[in-house]
């Protein structure tokens, strides 16, 4: 499990150090999620001391768990990480299995928030007054065009980031203080930095795809996301699917996205964040081009006996497809998966 994938691509070329400790350890937290995705032949590269817990649940499911630091002989299986690195795809390569990445370049183009900013202006759906920003001129003029009112929230991004982090919020038409000096050494170190107002939540979507080699994309179904009022994933509501309105315009929104990732060279999984606020929907907040949690938690719950937390193949309500690609693999020092070649 690498969820340290975006601080890896955000690192200079062969510059990355390994994840620190609290990426290290939500790592090894996570990783147990990952049998859910699995079949049964499939294997998780996961460093021991295993868990009894994590053993119960992996025979349960006909999965293998394998030793990170002696593998043994896995040349008979395809290597594929939470999202694909040059780290990941190390630990493929160093077990021994098959491994086919995506090349670095086209990986950390298409999980850039500026490539999927940069769709959102093309595609006519950006938010009004949403910018980038190279220099601290152009952040100020963005914040105090965009939100005038003492009141008026904002959020200014890095280009990586996930669960709320590689961020800060404001509010009014001043940038200052702790969000200032934030983006100073971010506008000094060359990043150039993503302003959006924020928009208050109603509902977040989480759309799940998967991309073909054929370039084919398949919807995997819409979960619904739980956030804190700071944005910040809290879990996934079950029994609560979205109107068919809301499903129509949240896969055409993704069947786009997995065309425009196939053709910038990215295949396997992919998700889309969405967003629901009093001005309507807003389809497109952010892209990962690597496995995501609403997948994991969209498999979970439809392998079991509850009420599917999203629309999906599960109860009819998208297009059947096979499911050939429920699983590949998963990375890095601490997990990763492996499936019959």
């Amino acid at each position: 499990m690498n969820v340290d994938f975006e601080a890896e691509l955000a690192a200079p070329a062969g510059r990355y150090a390994g994840p620190p400790a609290t990426l290290e350890r939500l790592n090894r937290k996570l990783a147990p999620l990952l049998l859910w995705l699995a079949r049964p032949g499939d294997a998780l590269l996961y460093a021991k001391p295993w868990p009894e817990t994590l053993l119960t649940a992996a025979a349960n499911r006909g999965v293998e768990l394998v030793d990170l630091i002696k593998p043994g002989d896995q040349s008979g299986r395809r290597f594929t990480p939470w999202g694909w690195t040059p780290g990941a795809v190390r630990v493929g390569e160093q077990a021994g299995a098959v491994v086919r990445p995506i090349p670095p370049a086209t990986v950390a183009r298409v999980n850039s928030k500026l490539w999927s900013h940069a769709l959102e202006l093309e595609l006519g759906v950006a938010m009004p007054g949403a910018a980038t920003a190279d220099t601290m001129e152009q952040l100020r003029e963005a914040v105090s065009r965009a939100c005038p009112g003492a009141q008026d929230k904002w959020v200014i991004k890095s280009s990586f980031g996930f669960a709320a982090r590689e961020r800060v919020l404001g509010r009014g038409p001043a940038l200052e203080g702790a969000p200032a000096v934030w983006c100073e050494r971010r506008v000094a170190a060359g990043e150039t930095l993503i302003f959006q107002p924020w928009l208050e939540r109603l509902r977040e979507y989480g759309v799940t795809m998967l991309i073909e080699r054929s370039g084919e994309v398949q919807i995997e179904g819409v979960s619904d996301l739980q956030t804190n009022g700071a944005g910040t994933g809290t879990g996934y509501l079950l029994g609560r699917p979205p109107t068919t309105q809301r499903i129509a315009q949240l896969t055409e929104t993704a069947r786009i996205v997995g065309r425009r990732l196939f053709a910038e060279g990215y295949t396997g999984t992919a998700g889309l964040d969405a967003l629901e606020h009093a001005g309507g929907l807003h389809p497109l907040l952010e892209i990962n081009a690597r496995y995501t949690m609403a997948l994991s938690r969209w498999r979970l719950n439809a392998r079991s006996d509850r009420n599917s937390p999203c629309y999906g193949r599960r109860n009819n309500s998208l297009p059947p497809s096979p499911d050939a690609h429920a699983l590949q693999s998963y990375s890095h020092d601490c997990s990763g998966m492996f499936t019959g070649w």
